[in-house]
C-alpha cells in the first residue's frame, strides 16, 4: 500500500480498496478516441481515510503514459 497522509484531515490511516458498481470502474482519457490491442481503460486503486472517511483514487502512471503516447502516434499516422 502507499503510504502517506490522508488531504482532508492529515490522519496516516488510510485503508487500500476498490471502488465497485455492477461493472469495472476505470478511467479513460477523454483524447484516448482509438482502438487498439490494448484497452484505455486504466485501472483505478482506492484509498479511505478511517479518520474522516475522505476516498483518495490513484491511477496507474505507466499505463496512462503509454495511451497518451498510443494517442500520439495514432493522431500522427492519421495525418500521414
Amino acid at each position: 500500500m502507499i503510504q502517506y497522509a490522508c488531504p482532508r484531515c492529515g490522519a496516516d490511516d488510510l485503508v487500500s480498496g476498490v471502488i465497485q458498481s455492477t461493472g469495472s470502474v476505470h478511467f479513460r482519457p477523454s483524447d484516448a478516441k482509438f482502438m487498439t490491442f490494448r484497452t484505455a481503460d486504466i485501472p483505478i486503486q482506492a484509498v479511505m481515510c478511517a479518520g474522516c472517511g475522505s476516498l483518495v483514487l490513484l491511477g496507474d502512471a505507466k499505463k496512462l503514459k503509454a495511451v497518451r503516447a498510443a494517442a500520439r502516434e495514432a493522431a500522427v499516422a492519421k495525418r500521414a
